[in-house]
């Protein structure tokens, strides 16, 4: 991409690295790991995804901003899970979203919220407390996370959601940690249970475990959605 579509916006202690489209075209929010949002974007061109704005948002506390509740350390070697998703939520609708829309060219069409592991877990929890994206892209997303699948069942997403992209790869469930071992049974769940509400949905399994190709199925995952 060409220097004049891409800037750095720094938004409240966040770092986003805005690829964007010059016409008017669909914004994807994506919650980076290590600052891969470069490299996400050039797999996303390579793959020949429709025109689309890329907002990649680093300096993320994973354990509290991508958590919707606390829970105890899944392993001796983790930290806690604060479940700080609510507070951060609101930051990312109130502020950042605001913001980086207000650096495109023009509005765009619509909003999709994109992210892996943790995040991945976040963009579909996200869409049951706020109507701002319409699109959910979650590769090999954290979906073992202790009562997730309850409060899916329990609580209406938003109406405004028309698609949702799940990912995993084939050896993420084949662990001995009890926490983590549902992913695989749990992503299946809820891909069939949003497929059963009328949102277009798909699953896709992947070959490796859960750090094999993480860019490449993100980007999969982003041109399936663009694609609805």
């Amino acid at each position: 991409m060409n220097a004049e579509n891409t800037v750095t916006l720094q938004i409240n202690g966040k770092r986003i690295q805005l690829y964007y489209a010059p016409r008017t075209a669909p914004l994807v929010i994506y919650h980076a790991v290590m600052g891969e949002g470069k490299a996400l974007w050039q797999a996303c061109q390579k793959l020949g995804c429709p025109a689309f704005s890329l907002a990649a948002v680093n300096g993320i506390d994973w354990n509290d901003e991508m958590t919707p509740w606390p829970i105890p350390p899944i392993s001796k070697r983790d930290t806690p899970c604060s479940g700080g998703a609510d507070t951060y939520l609101e930051r990312l609708v109130g502020e950042l979203l605001p913001q980086i829309i207000a650096a495109l060219p023009s509005p765009p069409i619509y909003c999709a919220l994109a992210g892996y592991s943790l995040a991945g877990l976040f963009a579909v929890y996200a869409a049951y407390k706020t109507d701002c994206f319409s699109r959910l892209i979650s590769a090999s997303g954290s979906l073992w996370y202790p009562d997730f699948i309850p409060f899916v069942h329990q609580n209406p997403i938003s109406e405004q959601v028309k698609a949702i992209y799940f990912s995993l790869g084939d050896k993420e469930s084949r662990t001995k940690n009890p926490y983590l071992a549902p992913v695989e049974e749990n992503t299946r769940l809820l891909a069939q249970y949003f497929s059963e509400k009328g949102i277009q949905t798909t699953f896709q399994m992947n070959p490796g475990n859960h750090y094999r190709n993480s860019t490449g199925r993100m980007a999969a995952g982003i041109q399936w959605a663009l694609q609805q």
